[in-house]
């Protein structure tokens, strides 16, 4: 006889079994809710062991953790501990603590030594042209030196020491002094003492020996400086009565992609002559070369021709004119900056141009300027270098100010019978350095400059018009010889 299984029947209440963890969880809920007083006392025994042991792993975890070897820190399974850890280099130096991240090496920035910091502040201080008590000292001890080789009649070895102290305290007068007096009495060069003498005023306005010195060069530089423009004066007349021969026409082809070529790459233009005549010749583009480099040369091809058939009609210059010029230079680089005065502030190395507030105002004022019966007397050389200088010092747009500022001086010389006149970019260094020395008050180094090239872009124009010229010597005249195509091209 089978036995039958035991019947489960639901009205029969079953124990519940509860977890381990429920357990723990009614014991907390209970003791809670408990007024036994021993209980009380084991939580809140609890709560102070567990402050205690946090506190003491925050304090001495750190420290074992300082504790470590290098050697240990740089294990795969130690390096995850180490990363908070603050290490000293040679030297002293702190590392400031980073904490760990995914990334598998640390970058700890190393605090600067106190030389580091005294160097940094040595050549902030230099330019803004603060000298520390030691260089100036050292400077005055070079001076003392460089006046003795200059008494001895060992003008070179005078030189080298006058530098050096000019390269320690460039806005000392003494300094400047025995430079200029250096100059005229090596090399007769009255044109550089009197700028030495004019950087001293500059500096210290009432010094007496630097009065002395200007008083005694100013006249002599003017006379110079007269001469210069009247030998300008003479090649233009000779370029005026030029028979328009084949060679001449060709002369000034050549010289027209030269002054594209110049003008660009004075901006920092990699393209070369050849390069550029390709461009302007044929319109295909350079392999190797940039699109804004061949725009670049597009917008002052531009440039010229807007010049060449409408500017020169014209016998007044107005605000128009200008922007439309500018337009056409940067109109294929920044479409959306060019023709457009600038509404932001630009900053050209450590000058700062006027607020973009003021910019129309004062190239209201640049416009009256040329346009002024008294601005018409002046010599074209001198107006046309200082409407250069004029526009570069109001920077009026965000970029193109340059090429804007030469296509207006040779607007200013072409009017007055000038061809354009051609700045090398082997002279860019002087054209920057007279520009800064106009910025300091002294414009002549520019318009002199200005001069000289209109002097050598003329004497181009003589040579091609010449069958016995084969180049120039260092005076800019004519060499005897057949001339060749070659030099007529040659940057």
């Amino acid at each position: 006889m089978s036995s039958s299984p035991p019947l489960l029947r639901s009205d029969v209440s079953q124990p519940t079994r509860l977890s381990s963890g429920h357990r723990r969880l009614d014991r907390m809920l209970s003791l809670s809710g408990s007024s036994d007083p021993r209980e009380k006392y084991r939580c809140g025994k609890i709560v102070v062991i567990c402050i205690l042991v946090s506190s003491i792993c925050q304090v001495l975890i750190p420290m074992l953790i300082n504790s470590l070897p290098k050697e240990m820190c740089k294990l795969h399974h130690f390096q995850f501990i180490c990363g908070t850890r603050k290490d000293t280099v040679a030297g002293g130096n702190e590392l400031i603590s980073m904490s760990s991240s995914f990334f598998d090496h640390q970058f700890p920035l190393r605090r600067k030594s106190d030389s580091e910091n005294q160097e940094l502040i040595r050549r902030a201080s230099a330019e803004l042209g603060v000298v520390s008590p030691f260089h100036e000292q050292e400077a005055l001890a070079a001076l003392s030196a460089a006046r003795e080789k200059r008494l001895l009649g060992r003008f070179d070895k005078a030189k080298t020491i006058i530098e050096h102290a000019l390269a320690l305290s460039p806005k000392n007068p003494e300094v400047l002094i025995e430079y200029g007096i250096l100059h005229e009495t090596s090399t007769n060069d009255v044109i550089e003492a009197d700028l030495c003498y004019t950087k001293a005023l500059n500096y210290h306005p009432f010094h007496k020996e630097a009065l002395v010195h200007r008083k005694r060069t100013q006249p002599l530089v003017s006379a110079l400086d007269a001469k210069l423009l009247n030998r300008v004066h003479a090649k233009r007349k000779q370029f005026t009565s030029l028979p328009h021969t084949t060679a001449l026409k060709r002369a000034m082809r050549e010289s027209y992609f030269m002054h594209i070529y110049h003008t660009v790459a004075i901006e920092g233009n990699t393209l070369s002559l050849g390069e550029t005549r390709s461009i302007l010749e044929t319109g295909m583009a350079v392999p190797g070369k940039s699109i804004q480099e061949h725009n670049e040369v597009i917008g002052m091809d531009s440039a010229l021709r807007y010049i060449n058939q409408t500017l020169l009609n014209t016998n007044t210059i107005n605000l128009q004119d200008i922007l439309e010029m500018h337009h056409r230079v940067l109109g294929n680089v920044a479409p959306t900056d060019a023709g457009r005065l600038r509404n932001t502030q630009v900053y050209v190395g450590r000058f700062a141009p006027v607020a973009p507030e003021y910019v129309k105002e004062q190239m209201d004022e640049l416009i009256l300027w040329l346009n002024d019966e008294k601005t018409t007397e002046i010599d074209p050389i001198e107006r046309a270098a200082i409407a250069h200088y004029k526009l570069v010092l109001v920077h009026p747009f965000v970029d193109g100010n340059g090429r804007t500022a030469r296509l207006l001086m040779n607007l200013i010389l072409m009017k007055a019978g000038f061809p354009p006149v051609i700045l090398p970019v082997q002279t860019r260094a002087n054209y920057y350095a007279t520009l800064h020395t106009a910025n300091l008050g002294d414009l002549r180094p520019f318009i002199r400059y200005v001069a000289n090239q209109i002097d050598h872009s003329l004497q181009l124009y003589l040579n091609a018009a010449s069958t016995k010229c084969v180049g120039l010597d260092d005076t800019n005249e004519c060499l005897a010889g057949p001339l060749h195509e070659s030099h007529i091209g040659d940057p």
